[in-house]
């Protein structure tokens, strides 16, 4: 097990067993972002609406699925709110973006971009 997958299982560990609220909706899904199965599982979960983490190394992406409208279905986008945790802080701001079918690779090059 990767040093990413333990981490994404810490995490949920906690989010469940912890009596202190981590910051993550009730029905978030846990997916490590090293895993090769990562990106279509994050697609599947923003087009279905679940919010989903995703866990790196060093930080944590909280990706909520928006309402899509009949716009963003044709262009096989999902609208999200993206707030991240690095090393375990919150930012205290969230921005908003629109994925397409690959959202891991978007993600990366979004995160070079800045």
């Amino acid at each position: 097990m990767s040093t990413i997958s333990e981490k994404t299982n810490r995490l949920f560990r906690d989010a469940v067993h912890d009596d202190d609220d981590l910051g993550y909706p009730d029905d978030v899904a846990f997916v490590p972002a090293d895993e090769t199965w990562a990106e279509a599982v994050l697609w599947r979960n923003l087009r279905e609406g679940i919010p989903t983490l995703l866990v790196s190394e060093e930080t944590e992406l909280l990706l909520k699925p928006l309402r899509r409208g009949p716009i963003d279905r044709l262009r096989g986008q999902v609208p999200v709110s993206v707030s991240q945790r690095i090393q375990g802080h919150a930012t205290p701001y969230a921005t908003v973006s629109r994925l397409g079918r690959h959202p891991v690779r978007q993600m990366r090059e979004l995160a070079r971009a800045a």
